[in-house]
């Protein structure tokens, strides 16, 4: 069963250089810790195949 979290977060690229900016809900395979903002940024960060310490997150909440 997935779980649905709300997220926004700031992504550093490296081409183009700079820093983006996404917001949305994203679906994991499990429901994962509490706050646990470094697990939430290796999520994002295997989807979007780079480095976890390139995410930044700054919200990151179960949704119902």
């Amino acid at each position: 069963m997935s779980v649905k979290y709300y997220t926004h977060f700031l992504l550093q690229e490296t081409k183009p250089k700079g820093l983006s900016e996404f917001r949305g809900v994203v679906e994991v395979s499990r429901t994962m810790r509490r706050g646990d903002m470094k697990e939430a940024a290796a999520v994002l960060a295997r989807n979007f195949e780079c480095e976890s310490r390139d995410i930044k997150v700054l919200q990151w909440s179960r949704l119902h």
